[in-house]
């Protein structure tokens, strides 16, 4: 018997009807794409990575970034930024959107994390359509990653 068969059958006889669910994701894992490069851009789903305006960031960046979104379906292939930051050598991290920086950081994002700096950047939504936004982006790609994770006096 098919399994939505045979709970629809119990439900009708009057038996409760219990589910396994898989456990729920934890918080701070992220699904990195497989591209290496030493600088790791975060949004908060795989599709906003496809994106025309994601791929005019990469082309803005020279070519050399990787895409990461959090884990939101509990998959086998995630890693902590941290992990990912030291396996990966990545020396900055660019996160896109608030989902991604409560997602990793669940408060103030860290200027510096491992070897890398950190900034956050206005979500892809606002970059498409706000040029205050791509303003706000292009002057912090253009910021060095040494001076972002330099501490201030």
């Amino acid at each position: 018997m098919i399994e939505s068969q045979r709970r629809a059958y119990l439900e009708a006889l009057g038996f409760d009807v219990w589910v396994t669910r898989p456990p729920p994701p934890q918080p701070g894992l992220l699904v990195v794409g497989s591209d290496p490069a030493a600088i790791l851009l975060v949004c908060g789903k795989p599709e906003d990575s496809a994106t025309r305006i994601a791929g005019d960031v990469v082309r803005a960046l020279g070519g050399g970034a990787s895409w990461a979104w959090p884990d939101t379906g509990g998959g086998e292939a995630t890693v902590g930024l941290a992990e990912a930051i030291a396996d990966r050598r990545i020396t900055r991290v660019i996160l896109f959107g608030q989902e991604p920086a409560r997602w990793l950081f669940q408060g103030a994002v860290p200027k510096v994390l491992e070897s890398a700096a950190v900034a956050a950047a206005p979500g892809l939504d606002e970059l498409a359509g706000q040029g205050r936004a791509r303003r706000l982006l292009w002057r912090l790609l253009q910021e060095s990653p040494a001076a972002a994770a330099a501490p201030s006096p």
